[in-house]
């Protein structure tokens, strides 16, 4: 995958973030409509599509965030090196590292 599109793909996805959230607020508050329905007192009614709201836009928008923060990993091993690096140059600087790590152990 060229890196522009991997980057491209993050702020898009970053962008997506408060459109998530509003989506599953209003499924939210449908749903849980239909079970206040049940009730008589506009309150109760009221108190209950407002929590399903509130909790399906919170359960949405954290489950959206902690993929965003995951996904520049996930397109890292997808992602084209940059110019100029050669794919074994790449590849021993991680080497380097690794057992630089191993050997502070």
């Amino acid at each position: 995958m060229p890196r522009w599109l991997a980057h491209l793909l993050l702020v898009v996805g970053w962008l997506l973030t408060p459109a998530w959230a509003w989506a599953a607020s209003h499924v939210g508050l449908w749903l849980a409509a239909l079970v206040a329905l049940r009730f008589e007192n506009p309150l109760v009614m009221l108190a209950i599509a407002g929590a399903g709201a509130l909790v399906f836009g919170f359960a949405v928008l954290w489950t959206w965030v902690r993929f965003m923060r995951r996904l520049p990993h996930l397109l890292s091993h997808h992602m084209a090196p940059r110019e100029g690096t050669g794919t074994g140059a790449a590849a021993g600087a991680g080497a380097e590292e690794h057992a630089a790590i191993a050997a502070a152990d």
